[in-house]
């Protein structure tokens, strides 16, 4: 769905109302937080997996944790992927805040959508401050600030998630026909969900009656599944981008099927269509051509659903 932009946004933030690749945000986040672990298994893998006891890791144990490959030889790698990845993880929960404030995704209707959307950008600030700091005050040397930032970082990203699925619970009452708004909602419950499993296994497996390898498996699949995360948030801004604009124009949304092209229906008069199509407003915001196209394709399409008031026909009267 298209929606006229704010004339404010536009002259405020030119650079931002340019920029047409939002997406590549939480990609960034991803990929760099990925590889990170990839590479911190590589390491490990090459010192011989098990047999290669890292200084702060317990005696006894094979499977070392995220915090103890971190905490040796590889500590630039581990605080230079942390701060990427939670600055452009930010910058992604930010980007969604301001593409629908711009009206380039479907935008804000209730005060308590923006408080939760600016709500879930600051949790988030904090938690990504948090796994900087982690990844800084190692587990080896500060083994107390460690953990304190740890819960930081996972306690904060949570509420984050949980404000931004308060936000689609709201969202997806009013824009009900875009689908992937549905979609969106559910994949983050069934995220926060699992995520919170794996957060209280954690938890459990770190107490001094269990092994310390099963602990450590689970903060391995735990920091891969926190990447799922940014998968998501791309699919959220992938619709903002020019080509997903321009894809509407011929009916459809990118996630779920819109009205189509306007049909004119049978019994109704030859011209009546276009009569309705040539009365509705034209746009006239200072739009670049692309944009006034694709804006004026939606509001004809809408001018093609209202019913003819002389024969009732239109498209709404073939179903």
């Amino acid at each position: 769905m298209f929606f006229e932009k704010d004339p404010d946004v536009r002259s405020h933030f030119p650079i931002l109302r340019r920029f047409r690749h939002y997406w590549i945000l939480p990609l960034i986040s991803c990929c760099t937080w990925w590889g990170m672990l990839i590479a911190m298994m590589a390491i490990w893998a090459a010192n011989g997996y098990g047999n290669h006891l890292y200084p702060s890791q317990e005696s006894g144990t094979r499977m070392p944790y995220i915090s103890d490959i971190g905490a040796s030889g590889v500590k630039a790698l581990f605080i230079a992927c942390a701060a990427t990845q939670g600055v452009f993880f930010v910058l992604s929960i930010a980007a969604e805040r301001y593409l629908r404030h711009a009206h380039r995704l479907e935008p804000n209707r209730y005060r308590a959508e923006k408080i939760l959307g600016g709500l879930a950008i600051f949790f988030a600030f904090g938690g990504e401050i948090g796994v900087i700091f982690l990844s800084i005050f190692d587990t080896y040397h500060h083994h107390s600030a460690h953990i304190i930032n740890l819960c930081i970082f996972v306690v904060l990203l949570g509420i984050s998630a949980i404000c931004t699925s308060a936000e689609y619970t709201l969202l997806r009452k009013k824009y009900y026909e875009v689908h992937w708004l549905r979609f969106s909602y559910i994949l983050k419950i069934v995220w926060f969900l699992v995520a919170l499993g794996l957060a209280i296994a954690f938890a459990v497996l770190n107490g001094d009656s269990y092994d310390p390898d099963y602990g450590a498996y689970v903060e391995w699949t735990l920091s891969y599944w926190y990447g799922i995360y940014g998968i998501i948030l791309f699919f959220d801004l992938l619709p903002a981008s020019r080509k997903s604009q321009l894809r509407e124009k011929s009916g459809g949304y990118m996630f779920g099927a819109a009205p189509g092209p306007a049909v004119a229906d049978a019994t109704e008069d030859p011209n009546a269509l276009q009569d309705r199509t040539a009365a509705t407003p034209r746009l006239d915001n200072g739009s670049s051509d692309d944009e006034t196209r694709v804006g004026q394709a939606y509001l004809d399409e809408e001018a093609a659903y209202k019913p003819n008031p002389r024969t009732g026909g239109g498209l709404a009267a073939n179903f």
